[in-house]
């Protein structure tokens, strides 16, 4: 059963100007250090510069702020939590379109989640493209998750993730379902990047509305996670994939930017699954992580905490 939600608010909620002025400056900052042909070592030290952040300036803001370290397979694996006694246990995905991204990165954003969501959040360190091209991403992805279930087998779990991490967790799921084991509850996926063929229909339809990406940045990057694998194959872009027997899923994609498509044909193919489709009017890539103080935002984390909230109750999910 597919259930389309749309709780975004009107274009006005945010204050006109405010919410112009944060998309666009938005849109020039990320198409300024990030450009199609940059190379990928420049931007992922430029990713780092940007988002990373160190624990101790975490620490010194929120004292009680917890992390850990974890280690399987020669994979890092930092956890993150905000809360006193977590209720579930989250693993999350970066993104950085498999070429950028790391903890260090995401630490303050996995700080958020795991207050907002009441859990503690996992943050693998997986490879990254070109030097790690397919399968290596979505084989740290299935250790951490094997780690991480094994770790905390008495709480709910549940997988999450953004862009690059997005379709990674989508096909961390195919890979879980598809050797019968231990499932999580459910994910939340944002604004996933599930097709590295670049046929969406929305990456032409909203040229011009997204405010970062074009179709040479998602043709370009795409090469340097796929190289000489098939990108048709359902574990590099799983939007061809059969998605049934998934656990519920939570998609939440910008209204104009490029990756709508690659949303809304996952939301198709997941016959017989429960899918929520929240579709972000007038937003952007990724913009509850990258816009936190619009109202749209709010809402969006609203609507991920009452997901999250329906579905982390009871017994993991064992495929037999």
């Amino acid at each position: 059963m597919a259930i389309k939600v749309d709780e975004a608010p009107p274009l006005q909620t945010s204050g006109s100007l405010k919410r112009w002025v944060s998309l666009r400056a938005y849109g020039l900052i990320t198409s300024t250090l990030f450009g199609a042909t940059t190379s990928p070592l420049k931007m992922r030290v430029r990713f780092e510069r940007f988002g990373g952040v160190s624990r101790q300036k975490l620490q010194r803001k929120f004292p009680r702020l917890l992390f850990q370290d974890y280690t399987i397979d020669g994979l890092s694996i930092e956890s993150v939590c905000a809360v006193e006694a977590p209720t579930r246990v989250i693993l999350y995905l970066h993104g950085g379109a498999f070429f950028m991204g790391s903890p260090s990165s995401y630490r303050n954003r996995a700080m958020r989640l795991s207050y907002r969501c009441d859990a503690e959040v996992f943050l693998p360190a997986y490879r990254l493209a070109p030097e790690h091209p397919y399968p290596a991403a979505l084989d740290d992805a299935l250790a951490a998750w094997k780690l991480v279930s094994d770790l905390r087998r008495d709480k709910p779990l549940v997988v999450a993730g953004d862009s690059a991490g997005g379709g990674l967790s989508l096909s961390l799921l195919l890979r879980l379902r598809d050797f019968a084991t231990v499932m999580p509850h459910a994910a939340v996926l944002l604004s996933p990047w599930t097709d590295l063929t670049v046929s969406g229909a929305s990456v032409d339809r909203n040229h011009g509305k997204d405010l970062w990406f074009t179709r040479k940045h998602l043709e370009t990057w795409a090469t340097y996670y796929v190289h000489d694998a098939n990108p048709q194959s359902p574990y590099v872009s799983p939007v061809f994939a059969d998605l049934s027997g998934l656990p519920p899923l939570l998609l939440l994609a910008g209204e104009d930017e490029l990756l709508l498509d690659d949303t809304l044909r996952v939301e198709n193919a997941a016959r017989g699954v429960e899918v929520t489709v929240h579709i972000g009017k007038g937003m952007q890539h990724d913009w509850p992580l990258t816009l936190p103080w619009l109202e749209e935002s709010r809402l969006s984390w609203l609507a991920i905490r009452g997901f999250i909230d329906e579905h982390s109750g009871g017994p993991c999910v064992r495929k037999r």
